[in-house]
């Protein structure tokens, strides 16, 4: 539990959302489903130090623990190839217009 609080630390301060899990019960699955790939998590908190040293990347408005497990799940499953870069390009800009620049930002460092 206390690496899955981490990683939803981290991601709030890399501006992606801000989620708060203390006193959650039961953690979203697809957050854990992202904590427990270990090779995800590792890359995942490279990209978050990448952010924050971007002066650039504007906060994508994830306020709700479900709008935070939905992108979590769609990085999570673009990184493993679940669906294309281009898909979750697709996702992230219908559901939060306006973040082209931290769309590609991310898109830019998914693996191959």
């Amino acid at each position: 539990m206390k690496s899955f609080k981490r990683l939803v630390l981290i991601f709030a301060a890399m501006s992606l959302g801000t989620v708060m899990v203390e006193g959650c019960s039961a953690p979203d699955p697809r957050m854990q489903a992202a904590v427990n790939d270990q090779p995800f998590h590792t890359w995942f908190l490279g990209l978050t130090d990448q952010i924050k040293a971007d002066s650039r990347y504007r906060r994508i408005p994830l306020d709700t623990p479900d709008e935070t497990g939905e992108f979590m799940q769609w990085l999570h499953d673009t990184y493993r190839h679940r669906i294309t870069k281009t898909q979750f390009a697709d996702l992230v800009k219908t559901g939060y217009p306006g973040h082209q620049y931290e769309t590609d930002f991310i898109v830019r460092r998914l693996p191959d």
